[in-house]
C-alpha cells in the first residue's frame, strides 16, 4: 500500500524555532540541528507546533525550511509542518515544502473551525494530492478540539499513497490499538507525547515525536531503540532517569518549558516565544529551575 522506508521507527524531534529580538537565529538553528544529528534521531520536524507554526510569516516559514535542508544535507530526515486551519494554505506550505526538498510533511488536524470527518478527508487528501513526498496525519485534539476518527485514518490510508503514518498526541491507549489493529504493519504510529512513549510502542507504534529530545535527544532515542527491540524493562528504566524533565514540559503551554530548559543550557540565546504565548510565570521558572 506504501512505499517502503518512508516513515522508519525512531525519534522524530519537534524542534523549537529560536528567536533572538524577535527575528530567526540561524546560528541557534544550526547548533539545534547539527546536536540533533549528533545524538542519531531519525529526523527533525521544523515549523510544527513545538515550531510556533501559526506566528511563522510566510518569510520565516520559507527560510526556516530552507536552511534547515541545506544544514541537514541529507544526514536525517526532515519534516515540515504544513497544517492550517485553511485547506488552501496548507497545500501551499505542501507545494513550497516538496520544492524546497524536504522529506515529508506533517499536517496537523485544521483547528479552530472544527471541521467535520468528511472535511477532514478532503482537506488531508489534498494536501497529499500536492506532493509525492510521505504525509503524516497529526491527530492533537487538545489543541483542534476535533479527532481524526479512526476509520478516517483508514479511508485516508487506503484512498493515498503517501499518507503512510500518524502522529497521535493523546493518551488514548485504546484509540492506538484500534489504530494498529485497523491499519496494515506499514502504517507508521508515532506518539504525540513523550510520556506515552512507552504505552504507545508496547500496543504497536514505532516511536516518537518528541519535545524532550530538543534537550535530551540520546536518552530518548536509547529509550525508543530499547521499546523497539521489545526490551520495555531497560526503556522504563531509560525513562525513570528523564522522568523529571519530561513531566514539566508541560507545566505552561509548549514550546515555553522547552525554549527556558533550551536558553538556560546555552543551547539557544533567547527563551522568547512569539505573541500571543506570553512567558513563563515565576512559579514556573522557580520549578524548572530545580531540573537545572
Amino acid at each position: 500500500m506504501h512505499p517502503s522506508g518512508t516513515v522508519e521507527h525512531g525519534v522524530y524531534t519537534a524542534l523549537v524555532t529560536p528567536f533572538v529580538e524577535g527575528e530567526v537565529s540561524r546560528d541557534c538553528l544550526n547548533g539545534l540541528i547539527d546536536f540533533q544529528i549528533e545524538a542519531g534521531v531519525r529526523g527533525i520536524i521544523v515549523c510544527g507546533t513545538t515550531g510556533e507554526a501559526p506566528t511563522l510569516s510566510r518569510g520565516d516559514y520559507e527560510n526556516v525550511l530552507k536552511h534547515t535542508v541545506g544544514r541537514v544535507a541529507g544526514r536525517i530526515k526532515v519534516f515540515a509542518g504544513v497544517g492550517s486551519f485553511d485547506t488552501k494554505r496548507a497545500v501551499s506550505k505542501a507545494k513550497l515544502a516538496h520544492e524546497l526538498g524536504l522529506d515529508g510533511m506533517l499536517a496537523v488536524t485544521p483547528y479552530y473551525n472544527k471541521p467535520t470527518q468528511v472535511g477532514l478527508i478532503e482537506y488531508f487528501r489534498r494536501i497529499a494530492d500536492s506532493t509525492d513526498r510521505p504525509v503524516i496525519l497529526y491527530s492533537v485534539p487538545s489543541r483542534c478540539v476535533v479527532e481524526i476518527a479512526v476509520d478516517t485514518v483508514k479511508t485516508l490510508a487506503n484512498e493515498c499513497k503517501n499518507i503512510c503514518a500518524i502522529k497521535e498526541a493523546t493518551d488514548n491507549c485504546a484509540r492506538v490499538d484500534a489504530i494498529r489493529e485497523a491499519l496494515p504493519k506499514n502504517f507508521v504510529i508515532l506518539s504525540g507525547n513523550d510520556s506515552m512513549t512507552i504505552p504507545f510502542m508496547s500496543l504497536g507504534a514505532s516511536g516518537v515525536v518528541s519535545v524532550a529530545s530538543n534537550l535530551l535527544p540520546r536518552e530518548m532515542v536509547s529509550i525508543v531503540e530499547y521499546a523497539h527491540g521489545g526490551d520495555y524493562v531497560s526503556a522504563l528504566a531509560e525513562y525513570r532517569k528523564i522522568y523529571p524533565v519530561v513531566s514539566r514540559l508541560f507545566v505552561e503551554t509548549n514550546p515555553l518549558p522547552i525554549k527556558y530548559l533550551l536558553h538556560k543550557k546555552d543551547f539557544i540565546k533567547s527563551d522568547e516565544c512569539r505573541s500571543p504565548l506570553g512567558r513563563l510565570c515565576e512559579k514556573s521558572i522557580a520549578e524548572l529551575g530545580k531540573l537545572l
